[in-house]
């Protein structure tokens, strides 16, 4: 056990202070463990199979799912009490032969409101539009249920999936949907909610979107007009969101021009309109969208945390060296023992760099309160006779025993020590998952810093396995797992320079502690910003608990 390398100076500490070190391993990033979607889509799916375009669950999502060059109008009315606000832009869409996106907002100023940065909120709903346009095909194939009415009437309800949804749009799980097709072609698709859910800040009682679709001469399906309605409430005040959609031109199989609405073709082809670019993609995680295409979601890629943990300690000890000299005949290693309390406050900072890959740097600090309690055995007797003869040793160990010093008897006394340490490390995260099961592994690599000292320790590493179940509705995850503390069996330290003796007190102790410890925990999300993680954690010899705040963006 590597465990008494960790300090410069008072490193007897070590082993309370590993334990709170690790505090920002149980800000455990389970939401980085991705959810796979139980039902994978077959080679056709329910609306193939009776002649319907099989994209029509990702136009209910999306209407850039309906072609990769798209122009469409978007109005955005916001009823609350303080007024009404009312914007349209025009949504420009289009790709180059290497799949690359261009996405801008064309508008004029003049219909913008002008009390809100409306551009802002519509690049927002325009780029969460684009990601949904990815999810179409996840919905719940054990939903499904098929009416056939007659007369070539059909209508086909389902709902999407609980686990492909990333977690910022995940409200779409509570989605009911309802599409209407006759003759072989589909008409209209109804989506409603289930139950009330945040979505962009609001909260949402009612929710209904209503889809008509127009089947092209090349037997293309196209939407012809989208409408969302939504109410609900926001800071407590009630709100109504209506957003409009209607299609103006689109690009055919043979990449021809498809104009839907001449009167809006011209409007957004006028030079004076203003622009947007509309920025898609983040950096990371790499690979997202190869990921998400397979129904895997994926937390946001910035986090920021801030954890408490408090834990306590027992060790024991098999030898006593200090400052060179062998202290086992006067001090009984086997009945010693030493209780360690310590506290720490870490900051962290992480970043997914894939999918299934996070690292984090962190940076805290450690309050140790700790006492060893030493059985003294009592041996400077047999010392003081064998120097001064039976009589002399007796009268010695009366004298010192007068003066308040028995050290001719066998005793136990407790030495106190109170120590503030700083602290900083790096750490990643690796994790897997299926349907609502996941597991990872946390590894941090840390060193200290005691407040007395210039010097900073060596380093230690401790890991954590563990294995978690997602309750999808609930966003939360129940985690068991151990935790791994590279302890060294001795530790070794310096205790500075001391003027008395006029030269640095050092030591080094043979300890007896356990490097493993059972783990358990909860980690729930709190919209689609924060989380907030408890982990309790018992072995052996150390038992602790950590308290994690988290956001990410």
């Amino acid at each position: 056990m590597n465990f008494g390398h960790v300090f410069p100076r008072g490193r007897l500490l070590n082993l309370g202070l590993v334990c709170c070190l690790v505090a920002s391993l149980c800000s455990v990033n389970v939401s980085a463990a991705p959810k796979k979607d139980r039902n994978a889509p077959p080679a056709a799916n329910i609306f193939e199979q009776y002649g319907l375009s099989k994209d029509i669950p990702k136009l209910g999502l999306s209407s850039l799912a309906q072609s990769e060059h798209l122009i469409e109008q978007m109005t955005h009315r916001l009823e609350t009490v303080d007024g009404v606000q009312e914007s349209q832009v025009f949504v420009v869409q289009s790709t180059d032969s290497k799949g690359n996106i261009d996405m801008r907002i064309k508008y004029d100023p003049r219909l913008l409101d002008e009390h809100e940065n409306l551009v802002a909120r519509l690049e927002e709903w325009t780029r969460q539009q684009y990601r949904l346009r990815q999810y179409g095909e996840l919905f719940d194939r054990n939903s499904v249920v098929v009416d056939e009415l007659g007369d070539e009437r059909l209508v086909i309800r389902f709902n999407y999936s609980r686990y492909g949804l990333p977690q910022d749009i995940a409200y779409f799980r509570f989605m009911r949907v309802k599409v209407m097709a006759e003759g072989g072609e589909v008409k209209s698709m109804v989506l409603t909610n289930s139950r009330p859910f945040l979505m962009d800040g609001y909260q949402i009682k009612s929710y209904r979107q209503d889809v008509t679709f127009k089947t092209l001469e090349t037997g293309r399906v196209v939407i012809d007009r989208k409408e969302l309605v939504a109410t609900g409430e926001h800071k407590g005040a009630p709100l109504k969101l209506t957003i409009t959609v209607t299609p103006v031109a689109v690009y055919d199989d043979d990449d021809d021009l498809v104009v839907l609405n001449d009167e809006l073709m011209t409007t957004v082809s006028d030079p004076r309109l203003r622009e947007e670019f509309v920025n898609l993609d983040r950096a990371f995680p790499l690979m997202a969208d190869l990921v998400r295409r397979q129904g895997i979601d994926l937390p946001l890629p910035y986090g920021i945390s801030l954890a408490y943990r408090k834990q306590t300690m027992d060790i024991g000890f098999f030898d006593f060296d200090i400052m060179g000299l062998n202290l086992n005949e006067f001090f009984d290693p086997t009945a010693s023992f030493g209780t360690v309390d310590a506290q720490s406050l870490s900051l962290r900072g992480d970043v997914n760099i894939l999918p299934f890959w996070n690292v984090y740097a962190l940076v805290g600090r450690i309050k140790v309160d700790a006492a060893v309690n030493a059985q003294y055995t009592g041996k400077l007797e047999d010392i003081l006779k064998d120097k001064l003869g039976e009589f002399g040793g007796a009268a010695a160990c009366r004298l010192l025993q007068e003066q308040g010093l028995d050290l001719c008897s066998g005793t136990n006394f407790a030495v106190p020590l109170d120590l503030d340490y700083t602290t900083i490390g790096v750490g990643t995260t690796l994790s897997i998952g299926y349907k609502e099961f996941f597991a990872s592994v946390n590894a941090t690599w840390v060193k200290t810093q005691l407040d007395s000292s210039i010097d900073w320790g060596d380093s230690i590493i401790t890991v954590q396995p563990l294995l978690g179940y997602q309750f999808v509705d609930f966003r939360g995850q129940l985690l068991v797992g151990a935790e791994y503390q590279g302890l060294d069996d001795r530790m070794t330290g310096n205790l500075g320079f001391i003027p008395e003796l006029g030269r640095d007190f050092t030591y080094d102790v043979g300890v007896i502690n356990n490097r493993w410890a059972y783990l358990i925990g909860f980690n729930k999300q709190l919209g689609k910003h924060y989380n907030l993680t408890f982990m309790y954690n018992y072995g052996e010899t150390r038992d602790s608990f950590t308290l994690n705040f988290g956001y990410r963006f």
